[in-house]
């Protein structure tokens, strides 16, 4: 529906008026995103050895132990950025300020159910966004939850000894499960739903460069997060009045 709403806008232009993520939370996404994808080849290609496009392990000379140990070092830089960025959130005063613009509110149900009746034609128009919109809200607690989820059950079962005297064999069983299917939501999310957002989506397509610039032009800003872009603005005028 969101596809059919925007297919013959123009993409909205790239610029630096506004900065939207800051270098650490540049270098924060990129390491998600370099150790989500090769935590997600390598495993499958650790369930799937026989497919088509885990032959590169293969031409590398990679049998399961080096899958297993490019695995491990991915999941020990998910986990790495995953506690830097807690200790972001906690202690500086930016990551505190956007850990509290990421908590739910009532407007995000208000805000999606809009979105809904925008998308079948019985709203004029679409909810305005502030920082975070409910779409950005839902993809980083997803990520946030996903990433507990993964973490304790890939731990288990990579000390599988220390695991089973811990807990039984059915437990490690159900971490197995846990973790493949987990991992099997996470790319989904990530490939249907994170990509379309900020590349097939008609308006930044053939890609929106926020993740590599930090910053937003003022017609993305105004598109996509205008009661931010009004609190910066109203901001601007008062420093400029206080000025005065």
């Amino acid at each position: 529906l969101d596809f059919a709403r925007k297919f013959r806008v123009t993409r909205l232009p790239d610029g630096d008026e506004y900065l939207r993520f800051t270098v650490p939370e540049r270098i924060q996404h990129a390491t998600m995103a370099v150790s989500f994808i090769v935590l997600a080849y390598s495993g499958f290609s650790l369930k799937f050895p026989g497919a088509w496009w885990a032959a590169p392990f293969v031409w590398l000379g990679y049998g399961e132990e080096g899958r297993r140990l490019v695995h491990r070092i991915a999941a020990v830089a998910m986990v790495a950025v995953c506690l830097y960025h807690i200790l972001y959130l906690l202690l500086s005063r930016r990551g505190r300020r956007g850990l509290v613009d990421m908590l739910p509110r009532l407007k995000d149900i208000r805000d999606a159910i809009l979105m809904v009746r925008y998308y079948l034609g019985l709203a004029k128009d679409h909810p305005h966004f502030a920082r975070f919109s409910y779409i950005e809200k839902a993809e980083y607690w997803a990520l946030a939850w996903g990433s507990v989820i993964m973490t304790v059950t890939g731990f288990a079962l990579w000390f599988e000894n220390t695991s089973l005297r811990l807990i039984p064999k059915w437990g490690l069983d159900v971490a197995t499960a846990i973790h493949y299917y987990e991992a099997w939501l996470a790319v989904l999310a990530i490939v249907v739903w994170h990509f379309y957002w900020v590349i097939f989506n008609p308006k930044m397509y053939p890609m929106s460069l926020v993740w590599l610039t930090g910053r937003m032009s003022e017609e993305q800003m105004a598109e996509e997060h205008p009661l931010e872009l009004d609190e910066i603005r109203r901001g601007s005028d008062e420093d400029g009045q206080s000025g005065r």
